[in-house]
């Protein structure tokens, strides 16, 4: 089955899982690489033939990336409410982005949390680039774990 269509769904009737449920353990990643913990995400639509999905992620202030990132897929985020760091730019609440397959971007940090609308035009998958978080100014902000 596909997409189905979404006539009205109020984002509290779809109940909050780890993000680590869908992205998974991260076994792709480098070893080198150590990544903050995972956030929160609502699946409120998805594709089950093109791995299409639309989500709202939930991010914990001091959350962030271990380094720049690309993806094979499409991926429009709107940050509604929050902060984030994509790279060396600081950017809050109500703000659009777009990548385009292969586009690296970040690492990103969030200071105050982040609650995000995120679509994705086909299955996560993550390559991860040279840039790593702990080039970053914002870095000596990141939350010890």
């Amino acid at each position: 089955m596909s997409r189905e269509p979404v006539e009205g769904r109020p984002f509290a009737s779809v109940a909050w899982q780890s993000t680590a449920a869908l992205w998974g353990s991260g076994t792709e990643r480098p070893a080198a690489l150590q990544t903050a913990g995972y956030g929160l995400v609502r699946v409120l639509s998805e594709d089950s033939v093109t791995g299409a999905r639309t989500m709202l992620i939930k991010e914990p202030p001091g959350w962030h990336t271990a380094a720049c990132e690309a993806h094979s897929v499409v991926q429009e985020d709107i940050l509604l409410e929050g902060d984030c760091w994509y790279g060396e730019q600081h950017f809050e609440g109500p703000t659009y982005f777009c990548f385009p397959p292969g586009h690296f971007h970040g690492p990103m940090f969030t200071e105050t949390g982040g609650l995000w609308l995120v679509t994705l035009s086909g299955p996560f998958d993550v390559r991860y680039g040279d840039v790593r978080a702990e080039d970053m100014s914002w870095f000596g902000r990141v939350p010890p774990r």
